[in-house]
C-alpha cells in the first residue's frame, strides 16, 4: 500500500515521520540529532584489516567501530568475481565505499563498493544493469518508466522509488541527470582525499526517505514552518499536536504494544529476541461460528492481514518465526502461506516466506533497516521508553504547554540528557518557550517518567 499522506513533526533534537494509506499509520521514520545514523552514506574509507578466514576487510569510515565488507560485496560489478579479497586490496589502502546497513549489536556497519545514490523518485546503481521497479508499481507504471532505459549510461542501473509512479517522465530525467553528476563528483571527491577516513555523502534523511515512499501527489503535512516552505507542503497550526490530530500518536503507541489485537477477539504476541523474532497467534476472546478448525484458519487469516501491516510499522527484521495457530488441512497450511506472501508483495523492504520448519512454524526473513521501532524507542524488553525518548517527550510536551514558568520534572536519566547530548535541543526549546523552561531531576519518577506543570 503506497502511502497517501505524509506527517512531518519537528522539535529541536528530533524529526518524527508517519507515514499513512487510507488513514491509517504503515510506517513511522525518525531522525534523531545524535543517532549517528550511516545508511546510504558515502565514505572514502581507509583498509585496517584483511580477513582471509573470512574473506572481508575491515574498513575505517570514521566511525569508531570498523566497517565489514565482504568479498562479494567489494565488486564493482556484478559480473565480477573476487575469488581472495586480499587480491583486491591490502591493509592501508584507500577504498570507495558505501554503508549498506546501519551498525548494529556491536558490529560495524555492512559496506558495499557498488554504491546506489538515492533521489527524490529513482536510485541511481553502479554496477547495475537495466532498470529495477519497486513492487508497488503497477504493470502499467511499470511500461510507460521503461522510457527511461534509454538515458542510462553503460554500466548503471537505475531502481524506481514508490513515488516514481505517476511521475512525469521529465521530472524523472531530472532526477536521474542530477544523480549522474552527483556520481561523476563522487569520483572526483575520491580522488581529492588526501588522508582517509572521510565522509563523501551523508545519509539521506528521513524526510528524504519518506517522500521516496510516499505517492507523487501524497498529502504532507508538517507543523515546521521553514520545512513547509521548503518543500511546498501544507502547514500545519491546528489546536492538537499533528501526530494526535491524525491518529499517529495513538497508532505510535500501539506499535510498541507486543499484543496486536485481532478483529475476532484474536491476538498476535510479538516477541524480539537478539537472535530473531518469535510472533504467536492465539484466539484468545476469538468466538468462532462453528468447529475449532474454522476458528483456527479464520484467526490464521486475521493475522496474516495483521502481520502485513506491522511488519512494515515495527519494522521488524532478520529471521522471523509465525507460530499459527495448529491447521490440520494442508490446503488450510498452504492457503495461510499464499495469504502472507500477498500481505508482504507491497513492504518496500524485500522478505522471503520460507515456509513451515519441522515444528510446523512458518519461518521468513525481511531485509534490516536499521533497529526495529521498539529497539530504537524503548529500553530491553520493550516495555519502557529509553531516556533518550523519553526525554525528546518531554520537550515535546514542553512546546506544547503555555505559562510564564514551564517546569519539567524528569527522572535522573532524563536530566542528564538534556543537560548533556540533548543540550542544545534543550536550549533551542527554552529559547522558543522564552526562557520559560527549568528542569529538574526527581528520583521518585523512575527511569524514564517526566512530568510537566506550567505555574
Amino acid at each position: 500500500m503506497r502511502p497517501d499522506t505524509v506527517l512531518i513533526n519537528v522539535i529541536p533534537g528530533e524529526t518524527r515521520i508517519a507515514l499513512l494509506a487510507r488513514g491509517q499509520a504503515i510506517e513511522f521514520l525518525f531522525d534523531r540529532a545524535d543517532a549517528g545514523s550511516v545508511e546510504g552514506a558515502v565514505f572514502a574509507g581507509r583498509v585496517t584489516k584483511v580477513n582471509k578466514d573470512l574473506n572481508a576487510a575491515f574498513i575505517d569510515i570514521g566511525t569508531g567501530v570498523p566497517g565489514f565488507l565482504a568479498a562479494a560485496d567489494a565488486r564493482r560489478r556484478p559480473e565480477e568475481r573476487i575469488k581472495s579479497i586480499a587480491d583486491v586490496m591490502s591493509e592501508g589502502d584507500r577504498v570507495l565505499v558505501q554503508a549498506d546497513r546501519e551498525a548494529m549489536d556491536g558490529k560495524g556497519a555492512r559496506l558495499t563498493c557498488r554504491l546506489a545514490l538515492a533521489g527524490r523518485y529513482l536510485t541511481l546503481l553502479t554496477g547495475g544493469d537495466g532498470l529495477e521497479f519497486s513492487r508497488a508499481l503497477a504493470a502499467s507504471e511499470r511500461q510507460r518508466l521503461d522510457a527511461l532505459d534509454e538515458m542510462l549510461p553503460a554500466g548503471l542501473g537505475v531502481a524506481f522509488h514508490p513515488a516514481a509512479g505517476g511521475a512525469a517522465l521529465d521530472v524523472l530525467q531530472a532526477d536521474l541527470t542530477a544523480l549522474v553528476d552527483r556520481l561523476d563528483g563522487m569520483d572526483s571527491d575520491f580522488e581529492a582525499v588526501k588522508k582517509a577516513p572521510a565522509l563523501l555523502m551523508p545519509a539521506p534523511g528521513a524526510v528524504s526517505r519518506a517522500l521516496a515512499l510516499a505517492a507523487p501527489n501524497a498529502r504532507v503535512v508538517t507543523d515546521d514552518a521553514a520545512l513547509a516552505a521548503d518543500l511546498g507542503a501544507e502547514g500545519w497550526n491546528g489546536p492538537q499536536p499533528l501526530f494526535e490530530a491524525f491518529g499517529a500518536e495513538a497508532a505510535l503507541e500501539a506499535a510498541l504494544d507486543p499484543v496486536v489485537p485481532l478483529p475476532s477477539g484474536g491476538r498476535m504476541i510479538v516477541s524480539e529476541t537478539p537472535a530473531l523474532t518469535a510472533i504467536d497467534v492465539d484466539t484468545g476472546a476469538a468466538r468462532g461460528d462453528g468447529a475449532a478448525q474454522r476458528l483456527a484458519a479464520q484467526t490464521n487469516r486475521e493475522a496474516v492481514k495483521a502481520l502485513g501491516r506491522e511488519l512494515r510499522l515495527r519494522n521488524l527484521s532478520g529471521q522471523i518465526l509465525i507460530d499459527f495457530l495448529a491447521m490440520k488441512g494442508k490446503k488450510d497450511r498452504h492457503e495461510i502461506l499464499s495469504l502472507l506472501r500477498g500481505a508482504i508483495s507491497a513492504d518496500p523492504v524485500e522478505g522471503h516466506i520460507l515456509g513451515y520448519t519441522a515444528l510446523g512454524l512458518v519461518e521468513m526473513t525481511r531485509r534490516r533497516r536499521g533497529p526495529s521501532l521498539a529497539a530504537l524507542l524503548t529500553q530491553p524488553g520493550g516495555r519502557v521508553p529509553s531516556a533518550e525518548t523519553a526525554a525528546l517527550a518531554a520537550l515535546r510536551q514542553a512546546l506544547a504547554t503555555r505559562g510564564p514558568v514551564i517546569v519539567l520534572t524528569c527522572a535522573p536519566q532524563v536530566a542528564d540528557l538534556l543537560s548533556g547530548d540533548l543540550r542544545e535541543a534543550c536550549r533551542q526549546v527554552n529559547e522558543r518557550l522564552g526562557g520559560a523552561l527549568k528542569v529538574t531531576a526527581e528520583a521518585a519518577l523512575g527511569p524514564s517518567g517526566f512530568e510537566i506543570s506550567a505555574g
